[in-house]
């Protein structure tokens, strides 16, 4: 009986070690800037090549946008830069979004991040 416990206990545990092996960088580089009561904040998230296409939607769709102390500030902009490879081809896209709030800002620059994103996808299609 003790055998068959750690038969179990050992092929669980031998199941999540080896679930996922791709690393997934994540807010590789993050700069923030204040000048004049306005705050920039851009968030480098690296190559994200090995990311399906839902997975890089669902993590642009999770990115942060709420700033500590960000109300202080009159306007807020942030910018979002990809690197992902498609069809061999390397390519960095980037977006910003500016607003009074930085949940707004990032709004507009996540959505224009997936906009980039596509339009690099079909701009590369159409290259081939």
């Amino acid at each position: 009986m003790k055998n068959l416990f750690f038969t179990l206990a050992f092929m669980l545990v031998g199941s999540f070690a080896f679930a996922n092996t791709q690393p997934v960088e994540k807010h590789k580089n993050v700069t923030i800037e204040n000048c004049l009561n306005h705050l920039k904040v851009s968030f480098d998230l690296g190559n994200l090549s090995n990311l399906s296409e839902s997975e890089l939607y669902n993590l642009l769709d999770n990115l942060p946008t709420q700033i500590l102390n960000s109300e202080q500030f009159d306007e807020c902009t942030i910018s979002y830069s990809v690197t992902f490879t498609y069809l061999g081809v390397s390519t960095t896209v980037t977006s910003s979004g500016t607003a009074a709030t930085c949940a707004a800002a990032g709004d507009i620059a996540r959505s224009g991040i997936k906009n980039e994103i596509g339009a690099a996808k079909k701009l590369i299609l159409s290259a081939f």
